[in-house]
């Protein structure tokens, strides 16, 4: 059953989290509302799904964006596709000798829920997959192929040439569960998509919503994203 807060509880999170930010100010993080979260003795994670779904990705936002007088429910997590797991267009085709010289690489320092290595390669993980650490059920995450980890931003550097069949032997010699579909098609869309960005610059992954003359899709998307330091 998905947690839930209900208008009690929300009307108590946001009254201790406006009394802190008015005596000290935000931090830019969400230090009050976990620990109002410790002091009810309320699963942190779960309440974190809740608040960053609605908007409070730190504690003014909290107080500032968060609905009143309604029940709040953690978002589902997606649901695999299991005959297209990336959600590649149905139409995607790529030349077998085509060769690719970037990559998306883990950087440790870049951004929260960074949990593969410095410089380990990552790929973006099939929509409906459990991270093996905790990462925002409304984002989605890229995979370390050495670790397995999960890291919701990357970077894009260069390598040496490599090919689309040769980054998925990579990835499936991993031995990752989750991975093990990665095929040729798959490496090629991602290794053509990073192909288009420059080195250095920090990415993210999601599934979005692409809506067409005549119909309505989601497809796997890797973007550029701005970090904050």
């Amino acid at each position: 059953m998905p947690f839930k807060l209900g208008p009690s509880e929300i009307d108590r999170l946001i009254a201790f989290v406006d009394r802190r930010v008015q005596r000290g100010g935000c931090d830019h993080t969400l230090a009050f509302a976990q620990e109002w979260a410790e002091h009810e003795g309320i699963d942190w994670d779960d309440v974190l799904d809740i608040l960053q779904a609605n908007g409070g990705h730190c504690d003014c936002e909290v107080v500032m964006n968060l609905p009143r007088d309604v029940t709040l429910e953690a978002p589902a997590p997606a649901a695999p596709e299991p005959t297209n797991p990336w959600l590649l267009p149905t139409t995607y085709l790529c030349d077998s000798s085509a060769v690719f010289k970037k990559v998306i690489v883990c950087q440790a320092d870049l951004a929260g829920y960074t949990y593969a290595s410095d410089g380990e390669w990552l790929v973006p993980a099939p929509k409906g997959a459990k991270a093996r650490r905790r990462v925002p059920r409304i984002s989605h995450h890229f995979v370390g192929i050495e670790s397995g980890l999960p890291s919701m931003t990357g970077v894009v550097r260069e390598c040496d040439a490599i090919t689309a069949q040769d980054y998925a032997r990579k990835v499936a010699a991993a031995g990752f569960g989750e991975l093990a579909a990665f095929g040729f098609r798959e490496a090629a869309f991602v290794l053509s998509k990073v192909a288009h960005i420059e080195p250095g610059k920090p990415v993210g992954v999601e599934f979005a919503d692409l809506v067409g003359i005549d119909a309505r899709r989601v497809e796997l998307r890797i973007h550029r994203v701005i970090v904050a330091h």
